[in-house]
C-alpha cells in the first residue's frame, strides 16, 4: 500500500536543495519496508488568495494520476491541514489518514503567531519573522529562546528567501477551520501531537479525533510543535496503525 506524505510548512518552493533533499528522504526512511513512500509538496508559484481546498484538490489530481487505488496519507503540521482536507473532500483517495502535530485548525495562539510572520515577512523583516516562527516550536521557554536565536541566525533555513507562496500558505490556514465537516471523515484516522504544542494544543488534537468518527488520539507528553517529528515511538505508532488489519 504506497504512502503519500504531506510535508510541512516550508520556505523553500521548486526543486529541493540537497540539504533538503536529504532531510526530506531522512523524514520517510523509517516507513519504507514493504511499501512505496511518496514525498510530495506543495505546488509553487502560488496565486494568492489560494485555499487550503484549493491544495487539496491539486493533491488529488496527483494522487489520481499516480495510483489507481486509495492510498494512506501522512500530513505532517500544515501538511496536515491539507490532508484533512483532501479526506474531507475526496475521500475516496484516501485508505487510512495519519495527522503529525496538525488538526482541524490552528489555536489561537497558533494563529496569532503566524499573522504575525506574515506582517514580518511583508515588511522586509525576515530574521525577526524567522525568529517568531521557528521560537514557537519549542516544547519550554529555553527551547523557544534558542530557537529564536537560530531563527534570527540563519533565517533562510526557516522561511526560505522570500517566497511568496509562504505568505499565500499562511494567510490559507489563517482562515482554515473544518470543525463541521469532521464527521464526515469516516477513514480510520491517527491523530498524534505534543503535549505543549503553540500551533495547534492537546485540547484541539482532542477535539478533532472526538469529533471523527473513526480516529484514535495519542499525545506525547512534554512535546512540542516539532518534538514529535522523528521521535522513535511516533514512528513505531504510524506502522503499527497503518499496518493493522
Amino acid at each position: 500500500m504506497p504512502l503519500v506524505v504531506v510535508p510541512g510548512l516550508s520556505g523553500r518552493t521548486g526543486a529541493p536543495s540537497r540539504l533538503n533533499a536529504w532531510m526530506q528522504r531522512k523524514a520517510i526512511a523509517d516507513f519504507i519496508g514493504d511499501r512505496k513512500v511518496f514525498s510530495i509538496d506543495r505546488p509553487y508559484d502560488l496565486d494568492p488568495g489560494t485555499t487550503i481546498a484549493d491544495l487539496a484538490a491539486e493533491y488529488a489530481r496527483t494522487i489520481t494520476s499516480l495510483f489507481d487505488e486509495p492510498v494512506d496519507i501522512l500530513g505532517i503540521s500544515s501538511g496536515g491541514t491539507i490532508a484533512l482536507q483532501l479526506a474531507a473532500d475526496f475521500p475516496e483517495l484516501v485508505r487510512r489518514l495519519v495527522l503529525v502535530s496538525s488538526a482541524h485548525r490552528l489555536s489561537d495562539q497558533g494563529r496569532e503567531t503566524q499573522r504575525t510572520v506574515a506582517a514580518l515577512l511583508r515588511a522586509g523583516r525576515d530574521r525577526r519573522a524567522a525568529a517568531v516562527f521557528f521560537g514557537n516550536t519549542g516544547a519550554t521557554s529555553f527551547e523557544n529562546i534558542l530557537r529564536s536565536i537560530a531563527g534570527l541566525i540563519a533565517p533562510r533555513a526557516i522561511i526560505g528567501r522570500r517566497d511568496l507562496d509562504l505568505l499565500v500558505i499562511l494567510d490559507a490556514e489563517d482562515d482554515f477551520d473544518l470543525d463541521e465537516r469532521l464527521e464526515s471523515i469516516e477513514m480510520r484516522t491517527l491523530i498524534t501531537g505534543g503535549e505543549f504544542d503553540r500551533f495547534y494544543s492537546s485540547a484541539l488534537f482532542e477535539h478533532t479525533s472526538e469529533r471523527m468518527p473513526n480516529a484514535q488520539l495519542s499525545v506525547h507528553a512534554g512535546g512540542g510543535h516539532l518534538g514529535t517529528h522523528g521521535n522513535p515511538r511516533l514512528v513505531r505508532e504510524i506502522l503499527t496503525f497503518l499496518e493493522a488489519a
